[in-house]
Formats: structure tokens, sequence, C-alpha cells
């Protein structure tokens, strides 16, 4: 070790300035590169996972303020489902619907000659069920009726209505002959519209 003392004693002023620099800065890069880097690396790393941490915390307490809207907006969207559930029914609740609207026409003192239901056609999200009838009554009773299938909770349409009178000239007694479709629907299940 004096041996190496002794050399480095012997070299020129500037030499012996610049070895012990050369040194340092090997030693501080080191130090850098070993310690100071990976930890900095480290340090910038968790701050982007903070960041990332507080977007995701931002839009968590965002969604927490929205949540009363959106429950109260999916409240609102289940109590418009329940009325349309009300107003198309499910298929087990077609021949009820149909034996109504058939009674309706009895009650509005309509006479029944043809009450025939029709193929059914599937649309997107419902499926339309035809029913094709023939009636004989007066205009009033017919109007009756349509006023009658117009107060049901289901949705009836009522369309291609034709009526003929009956009897000839002035001796004709009001009696009409009436042809119409009506059209009542359900929804469509999945795998129908």
């Amino acid at each position: 070790m004096n041996n190496l003392f002794e050399k480095y004693n012997g070299l020129p002023v500037a030499q012996r300035i610049i070895i012990p620099l050369i040194l340092m800065v090997v030693i501080g890069a080191g130090f850098w590169f070993l310690l100071i880097d990976p930890v900095r690396q480290d340090i910038d790393k968790q701050r982007q996972q903070l960041t990332e941490i507080d977007r995701e915390k931002g839009r968590l307490e965002q969604l927490k303020k929205n949540r009363a809207v959106v429950l109260a907006q999916l409240e609102k969207l289940k109590r418009q489902l329940l009325i349309a559930q009300e107003k198309l029914p499910q298929d087990a609740e077609i021949p009820s619907l149909l034996q109504r609207i058939h009674n309706q026409a009895k009650t509005a003192g309509l006479e029944i000659m043809i009450f025939k239901r029709l193929p059914e056609r599937p649309q997107q999200f419902y499926v339309e069920i035809p029913v094709e009838m023939e009636l004989s009554g007066t205009y009033d009773e017919l109007a009756n009726f349509l006023y009658y299938i117009g107060r049901m909770t289901r949705i009836v349409n009522m369309k291609d209505l034709s009526m003929v009178r009956v009897g000839q000239g002035m001796a004709s007694d009001g009696e009409l002959k009436i042809k119409t479709r009506g059209t009542t629907f359900r929804y469509a299940k999945p795998n129908e519209g």
C-alpha cells in the first residue's frame, strides 16, 4: 500500500488532481446509477400510479354523486316498463284479451258473425295479433263498441272498417253489416323479433 502512495506522490500535480476527480466521478456515477436512479424511477412510477388513482377516485366520486340520479331514472324506467307490460300482454293473457274484445262487442249490442284470430306478425320489439271480425248492428252499437275498446287498458287498434247497410230504401231499420280488423300486441320474446 505504501508503494501505491509513493507512486501516486511521484505523479505530476495535474495527474494527482485528475485521479481523485475521476475516482469521485466514478463513485458518484455508481452511487447515482445503483442507488439514486432506481429510487427516483420508483418515485416517478409511484407518482404516476398516484395520479391514476386520483383520477379513478375522482371518476368514482362522480359516479357516487350520479348514483342517486341513475337510481331515480332506473325507478322511472321500471314504472314505465310496468305500464308498458300492462298495455302489452304476455302470451298467456292473449286468449282472455281476445275474449274481452268479443264480450265488448256483445255488450255493445253487436251480433258477432265472425271472430277469427289471424296469424301473428312479429315486429322488432313486439308481435301483432290481428283478429278479423264481421259484426252486425246499428251505428250506435258500433260506436259504443269502439268506445269500449278504446277504454281498455290493453292496446287494441281497429282498422279496415267497412260498413254496409243491410236493408234497402227508407224502410231500413238502420242495421249495418260491419267488417273490421282489430290488432292487439304482445311483447316479442328475444328470439322472435
